[in-house]
């Protein structure tokens, strides 16, 4: 439920500008409140989705913070119920901006739509400290299109991790929130990691095991805080490698404990057995083009919760 007191209707969220004189793009509060959060709870009252939060005690009510997640399935429905379930807990105001792949922003009709729910162009990750103060809630999937394009016989085995929401957290003097979503690979499956067109747009494409999204069990799981600020300094890779390592260690130990219950993570966990590959055998991406990073990276050195929420 939304906090006594919070109109839906009446909301209003400024938008600033970004150090570099660039305007945020409008967030529809409307299409959020009035469309998309009431449908998606027709659907959960439907049963066609059910809905589950964990560890709610862990999320600050107020202040900056960063969610570092999991990320899966051809369409950031991930994001959405993310969102979904803040909005449920503590009103609009702390729904998170989301980083979000140019590819995905320039896409025809989904990128408008993107924009205006609130996804921001990853490149402006690239220095956090020039963000508005006033977008205190910043989603970051640190996997990016690695994650979200995996096919099916692959659930909640997560890729790589980039190290840019470690950044972002120095940054801001920010919390980390690890938080492990599960139903992304069950509602929005992925048939194949299409390549041949990375190229021309910059990133890989998830194909569509089916044309809508399916029926699917979700639940976000949120742990405890990890703070950063003046452990570290942003510029040091060493450390945000470290902290990024940390962080996924945590999402990927609840994903384990979560995935024998899912059909897909069943199917999964037998195809790594047959192939002799732990499931978190990835390391983080110390490595990789992190689309968050504006240096070139340097090489890496060779129980639940009681705060609940279901419907």
């Amino acid at each position: 439920m939304a906090p006594q007191g919070y109109n839906r209707g009446t909301l209003k969220i400024v938008r600033p500008k970004l150090g570099t004189g660039q305007s945020l793009p409008e967030f529809d509060h409307d299409l959020l409140l009035r469309h998309l959060f009431p449908l998606a709870r027709q659907l959960i009252r439907l049963g066609y989705f059910s809905f589950e939060m964990e560890g709610l005690d862990h999320v600050p009510s107020h202040g900056r913070v960063v969610y570092a997640q999991n990320h899966a399935g051809w369409f950031p429905f991930d994001a959405f119920f993310m969102m979904y379930g803040l909005n449920e807990a503590f009103g609009a105001e702390r729904v998170p901006f989301f980083a979000t792949h140019e590819a995905a922003l320039a896409a025809p009709a989904l990128g408008p739509l993107m924009r205006r729910s609130g996804a921001l162009p990853a490149s402006w990750f690239r220095r956090p400290e020039r963000l508005p103060s006033e977008a205190e809630s910043i989603g970051i999937f640190p996997e990016g299109e690695r994650g979200n394009t995996k096919p099916f016989w692959q659930a909640y085995r997560m890729r790589d991790w980039n190290r840019g929401f470690a950044r972002c957290a120095i940054a801001r003097r920010a919390p980390i929130i690890p938080a492990a979503i599960l139903g992304g690979e069950e509602c929005a499956p992925v048939a194949w990691t299409v390549r041949m067109f990375e190229p021309l747009i910059g990133a890989p494409l998830g194909l569509p095991l089916a044309p809508v999204p399916l029926p699917a069990r979700w639940k976000v799981v949120f742990h405890e805080p990890v703070h950063v600020a003046g452990k570290g300094a942003a510029s040091d890779n060493d450390f945000c490698s470290g902290v990024a390592r940390s962080v996924k260690a945590i999402v990927q130990a609840t994903l384990d404990r979560h995935a024998p219950d899912r059909w897909f993570g069943r199917l999964s966990a037998a195809i790594a057995a047959a192939q002799r590959r732990p499931l978190a055998q990835e390391a983080v991406a110390g490595d990789a083009e992190d689309p968050l990073d504006e240096r070139p990276p340097a090489r890496a050195e060779g129980p639940r919760s009681d705060g609940a929420v279901t419907a």
